[in-house]
């Protein structure tokens, strides 16, 4: 644990590795949704890759499998690999964003955080997008077999993932928002007692 927070604290601190996390974040984004959905969803006949769909369940899962064609489990293969580094990168961004904000915000807060190596959890988001993709490789490798038991865990990953990223989300931007407005506010009384 203590290098997984030693290496969220470094991208907070680095503006390169910064960038490079948001770099690989929203280009990740720009691939599923701008280069291989639409080429997904031509070849399944309308239907997005599982990943993608908020909403699904089980039955829907098995409804849309045999429209998957070889050509659309290569592509699905291919968005997989991209998204094995994805959640990684795009938790690396909002916990440097939150330990950015939190640094300067409440020093002795962060400090606090730090010394408990929590920054950590930031990257459970990430750990549930794992388990969404190897279930949902293992329902699409199945070859005929319906493994409902992967499909409910692929489902349950989903929603943890969503789940979490909504609170990492929340708390990174809300520590940033509150870290401007404590830097706009020292601005304002420096220009007033000038």
């Amino acid at each position: 644990m203590r290098t997984l927070n030693d290496w969220i604290l470094r991208f907070s601190l680095s503006w390169p590795l910064f960038l490079l996390a948001a770099a690989i974040a929203f280009g990740s984004i720009y691939v599923f949704t701008g280069v291989i959905e639409p080429r997904f969803v031509a070849q399944t006949g309308g239907s997005p890759p599982f990943d993608l769909q908020n909403r699904l369940t089980v039955e829907q899962v098995y409804a849309q499998l045999p429209t998957y064609t070889d050509s659309a489990r290569q592509l699905y293969y291919l968005f997989a690999v991209i998204d094995f580094a994805f959640p990684l990168f795009a938790s690396l961004f909002l916990a440097g964003i939150a330990a950015f904000s939190l640094r300067y915000l409440w020093p002795r807060g962060y400090d606090w955080v730090t010394a408990r190596k929590l920054w950590v959890l930031l990257l459970l988001p990430a750990f549930f997008d794992w388990a969404e993709n190897i279930f949902a490789l293992t329902i699409i490798s199945a070859h005929g077999h319906e493994l409902r038991g992967a499909a409910m865990m692929m489902i349950y990953s989903k929603l943890g993932k969503l789940s979490l990223t909504l609170v990492a989300q929340v708390l990174a931007w809300s520590l940033l928002v509150l870290a401007s407005g404590k830097w706009l506010w020292l601005r304002r009384s420096l220009h007033k007692n000038n």
